[in-house]
């Protein structure tokens, strides 16, 4: 394994399951997700090195810079870009590492309205993102396969209602928006090419 840590300032977006909270629960949280799986994968693109590579997130207390997450991560609709507190909908009101990977309790701000509210408990809105930095990565690195870049310590910032996967075929639980990440580092490559790539491997 090739232990190289590399300095990176890209975000990086997960898709996890929406839990609508019980009836109990309502007064302190009003839903919960799994924000980071254990076990995940996503492709992405690295300007830096021009390569494609698997981008494996470590959710472990000691891979995961917190500060953010113990003050509360602000929760937006879909992805960010406008990051204004007028589009804030709610936030992170506590976690926790669990088996499955980063739980997160979430509650809902002024800005909600009822049909969100309503979506949500219904499960008509059940993934969200949450987006971050990655501060160190490790390598490994295979001959004839793509490498896998390792986060070994990076920093969540918010979470955001995401209903439309940018990753179509996954499908059940967890989503990965493989094309905002590339079109993040202004690569846009032909969906072909990339298929071409992977069926190599």
């Amino acid at each position: 394994m090739d232990k190289t840590n590399k300095i990176k300032d890209e975000k990086y977006i997960a898709r996890a399951s929406i839990t609508p909270a019980s009836v109990e629960q309502s007064a302190d949280f009003d839903f919960s997700c799994i924000a980071v799986p254990t076990n995940n994968k996503q492709l992405r693109y690295s300007s830096n090195n021009n390569e494609y590579f698997y981008q494996i997130l470590k959710t472990e207390k000691e891979n995961i810079d917190v500060n953010r997450m113990d003050s509360g991560l602000p929760l937006f609709d879909n992805h960010p870009y406008d990051n204004s507190a007028s589009n804030q909908l709610g936030i992170t009101v506590s976690y926790e590492f669990v088996e499955a990977g980063i739980k997160m309790n979430c509650k809902f701000g002024a800005r909600a309205d009822e049909a969100l509210r309503a979506d949500v408990k219904n499960g008509i809105v059940k993934t969200v993102s949450i987006e971050g930095d990655i501060i160190n990565y490790s390598v490994e690195r295979t001959e004839g396969s793509i490498p896998n870049y390792y986060a070994e310590l990076w920093q969540p910032t918010s979470l955001s209602f995401s209903p439309i996967p940018n990753d179509i075929e996954a499908q059940i639980d967890v989503k990965r928006a493989v094309s905002e990440q590339i079109n993040k580092s202004n690569i846009k490559p032909k969906l072909s090419k990339l298929k071409q790539l992977i069926n190599k491997f």
